[in-house]
């Protein structure tokens, strides 16, 4: 595990960089240019919340606001978790782990929302979008694998069975769901794509599509505020989590976040207060949409909040405070006009054959997940064989599928170089040599990335695969440096 102590300038400026990259990733927003539109100079604020950071992170979790089970955000997962808790985790638990009291099973539930939302992780302050991108597009199916695998105690079981729900949630939610609702709201893309447009062809309607999906799930009562505390306790199995990374990707989890415990701390408490901020905003905005979806709906069943106070009390003050620029980003989000820029926050009404779809996502999730499920067995150490798919597309990862996958594959083997390769697996070995076989270049003519396109990104990756190519490491999985 990372070191407790405050990373120095450079690693938190680093950190800082990394962070911006995974909420550009994820909504596409030029944080900087609303900025300089509103003439503000606070970008001195001596903290990895800077301004400009803040108003990224903000201006993300009003995109990612609660987004309905099918659409699968931080609050989604939880209700994934919640939808199949009864009729499939816990007793996938009681196989494995049987005689649990009450107690151990709702903190094992903890764990479940714990592993359901750790692939995101990197799109949150002192997260790394390299491990969130990893997570999504490289090896998926052989993470999610490892965490069954090593999982020894009930607690952790459930944290890999939520890691579980995360692979199925997002394939289906993006492949069966928005993938196919987009190019019904926006017309032009389907000319421009066909009746499939993924998250990278056009991120911002994307946003737009699931953030449509969000505020009109929760008008209809999908989501209740009275949940979200249970929530905000998720628990993470830190030691199987960085067991299992290693073990798919040959990096340590410390290489790239620098603290886990300041990494956790903040994901929790921008899980605590963001997203209730977010909901707050989309009821100003759209109250009367929603009402016309729920005539019922109150601000009280919409918006969840608790005291700085209580929170501390239950979950600790580990965490990076929001400085003053906070309050003045809140203001500025509740008058800022949704174009530019903020296109992904303008709210358009999904229509019934789209929302259909959403549904048919959702209930796919549940039945493949109960399927997943269903498939594991009593026995510790096992794990059912998982794809290795990309999470926005659902189709197998290989080279020149999805630009954002061939930029992952760059950046993981460049990484890997930088640190000799010394935990590199033969089965790693292997997994990249077959990604970036002559046989997939010749297919695919080189990586439809624009980024690894580059001349510099396509030298140094080409001379770290010379160097992998002649490792010779033997086929009992240990590392470089220990054989």
């Amino acid at each position: 595990m990372a070191g407790g102590g405050q990373p120095g300038r450079a690693a938190r400026a680093a950190v800082a960089r990394s962070t911006r990259r995974g909420l550009y990733r994820k909504i596409t927003l030029n944080f900087a240019q609303p900025l300089r539109l509103l003439n503000l100079s606070l970008f001195c604020l001596n903290s990895v919340f800077s301004l400009r950071l803040l108003f990224g992170v903000l201006l993300s979790s009003l995109v990612l606001l609660a987004r309905p089970a099918q659409a699968y955000s931080v609050l989604s997962h939880q209700a994934s978790i919640d939808s199949c808790w009864a009729p499939y985790l816990k007793p996938a638990l009681e196989r494995r782990f049987p005689g649990a009291t009450p107690n151990e099973l709702r903190e094992a539930k903890a764990y479940a929302y714990g592993g359901s939302i750790m692939q995101d992780m990197g799109y949150y302050p002192f997260g790394s979008a390299l491990f969130t991108d990893l997570a999504h597009y490289v090896r998926s199916g052989d993470f999610v694998e490892n965490l069954l695998k090593n999982a020894k105690d009930r607690n952790e079981y459930a944290f890999a069975l939520g890691a579980l729900a995360h692979y199925t949630a997002d394939i289906y939610g993006h492949e069966v769901g928005i993938n196919k609702s987009v190019p019904l709201l926006f017309p032009n893309l389907r000319k421009k794509y066909g009746p499939i447009v993924t998250y990278e062809q056009n991120p911002v309607a994307h946003s737009r599509t699931e953030f449509a999906f969000d505020v009109t799930q929760l008008a209809a009562g999908r989501y209740r505020t009275a949940a979200y505390h249970d929530f905000i306790g998720f628990k993470v199995s830190e030691d199987l989590l960085q067991h299992a990374f290693a073990e798919t990707y040959g990096l340590e989890m410390k290489q790239i976040i620098f603290n886990m415990d300041l990494a956790m701390g903040s994901y929790r408490f921008a899980v605590r207060n963001l997203i209730p901020l977010a909901s707050r905003a989309a009821w100003r905005a759209n109250r009367h949409e929603l009402r016309k979806v729920n005539r019922r709906i109150r601000r009280r069943d919409y918006v969840y909040k608790q005291s700085k106070e209580k929170y501390e009390q239950e979950y600790g003050n580990h965490y990076e405070r929001p400085k003053f620029g906070a309050r003045i980003v809140a203001g500025i989000i509740r008058i800022l006009p949704k174009v530019g820029p903020l296109r992904p926050l303008n709210f358009i009404a999904p229509t019934p054959e789209a929302q259909k779809i959403f549904r048919q996502s959702f209930n796919e999730t549940v039945v493949n997940y109960g399927h997943f499920l269903n498939k594991q067995t009593a026995t510790v150490g096992q794990a059912p064989t998982l794809p290795n798919v990309d999470f926005d597309t659902g189709h197998n990862t290989k080279i020149g599928e999805y630009p954002l996958a061939d930029r992952t594959y760059g950046e993981w083997v460049r990484a890997l170089a930088k640190n000799d390769f010394k935990e590199v697996t033969f089965t790693i070995q292997q997994h990249i040599l077959t990604f970036f076989s002559s046989v997939a270049l010749a297919q695919a003519k080189e990586p439809v990335d624009k980024g690894e396109k580059e001349k510099d990104n396509r030298r140094e990756t080409l001379a770290a695969l010379e160097k992998l190519r002649a490792l010779n490491l033997a086929k009992n999985d240990a590392p470089a440096s220990k054989q």
